[in-house]
């Protein structure tokens, strides 16, 4: 009696990491909403423009992908450097910066996101490079920002993706020459 309970409970053990390694390669596209969650506060006004995701530029990997090293593809309904551009602002927004076309300009290049999900936890770098340039053109703060984090394997993967997208934000408003930029 106990070895059939134990193999029917190997059987479902089994059965279920089968579907999640099937979940994991599927090629469907993720929505992704992001959330602004800082609780800092800042001062200043900016027009955020365009970023870029150099990764895709290439065509080594498609504008709505994030590498990983795992099987399977992580895409996303919309393109990384959309879903970066519409973080940055939000999160500027909510911590107090005046979205102000007339102001200076903020573009950025996600030169790196990864997802290093192969073993038992999950390594997440993201890195952006920010740049400020005047209305004239003239560039007035130029920083990589770089994020390295490390989550558990079965983590929420949208909070862990939003925390690694925020924390990376932060950097950029923590840091005095951005603040004296946009000011």
């Amino acid at each position: 009696m106990l070895a059939h309970r134990t193999a029917g409970r190997c059987r479902l053990v089994v059965a279920s990491l089968f579907l999640l390694v099937l979940a994991g390669c599927s090629t469907r596209p993720l929505p992704l909403n992001y959330a602004p969650s800082s609780v800092l506060t800042a001062e200043g006004k900016v027009d955020v423009t365009a970023f870029e995701y150099l990764p895709a530029k290439g065509g080594k990997i498609k504008p709505n992908q994030v590498r990983n090293t795992a099987m399977g593809d992580i895409l996303f309904e919309k393109n990384v450097d959309a879903i970066m551009r519409d973080a940055v602002f939000s999160e500027l927004r909510l911590v107090g910066v005046k979205m102000d076309k007339s102001g200076n300009v903020l573009s950025g290049k996600v030169e790196e996101f990864l997802i290093d999900d192969l073993g038992y936890s999950v390594d997440w770098t993201l890195r952006v490079r920010y740049v400020v340039t005047t209305p004239k053109g003239d560039v007035v703060y130029d920083q990589v920002k770089n994020v390295q984090r490390n989550t558990t394997k079965f983590a929420n993967v949208f909070g862990a993706l939003n925390e690694t997208i925020k924390l990376n934000i932060e950097q950029t408003i923590q840091d005095p020459a951005f603040i004296t930029a946009i000011n």
